[in-house]
């Protein structure tokens, strides 16, 4: 699969449906243009299909489904076809990421109770603690990321004890580059 990122807005500076924002996505997006994600080659995409999906949204404070219609690429060097995803389209999942983000605003700034918001939402509560946790856990890789464009090698290289190494290398010997 393939992810279209553009500019992304803030949440309530978004003035446009999520089909709309879809729309001009593909629109203004190059897909034959693409990098393939299987073997890295460069503008060897083609178009090849599409498939439908169902888009779970917020339009004008209404819970709207939605059914799109994704294109498919094919890589003409290694043969390997790839679903074009635009930035508001989660992968394996129907609600858009606005509507996601809607509900966490909501639990995080406590607008209402659980109960309320997996009503309003129509939601069950074990969506809600999904979304919950999958954003707690982007939120430390993306924190992460920050601390470590903060720090420069050689601090951290020095901070380093032995113990800590031994156990680095064990979490990390079979995976790590």
């Amino acid at each position: 699969m393939i992810r279209i990122f553009n500019l992304f807005c803030k949440l309530n500076e978004i003035k446009i449906s999520d089909q709309e924002w879809l729309d001009k996505t593909f629109e203004k997006s190059n897909l034959s243009g693409q990098v393939c994600p299987y073997c890295d080659s460069k503008e060897q995409m083609i178009p090849h299909d599409t498939y439908s999906r169902y888009m779970i949204t917020i339009k004008g404070n209404q819970i709207e489904s939605v059914l799109l219609r994704i294109p498919r690429i094919k890589c003409t060097s290694c043969g390997h076809t790839h679903a074009v995803l635009p930035e508001m389209l989660i992968p394996y999942s129907s609600y858009s990421l606005r509507f996601v983000l809607t509900v966490l605003r909501d639990y995080f700034l406590h607008l209402h109770t659980i109960e309320k918001i997996c009503e309003i939402y129509q939601i069950a509560h074990s969506t809600l603690y999904m979304f919950r946790n999958l954003f707690l856990s982007h939120k430390r890789l993306i924190l992460g990321i920050l601390n470590d464009a903060l720090e420069q090698a050689v601090d951290f290289i020095a901070e380093l004890d032995g113990q800590f190494l031994f156990q680095f290398w064990k979490s990390f010997r079979f995976s790590f580059l």
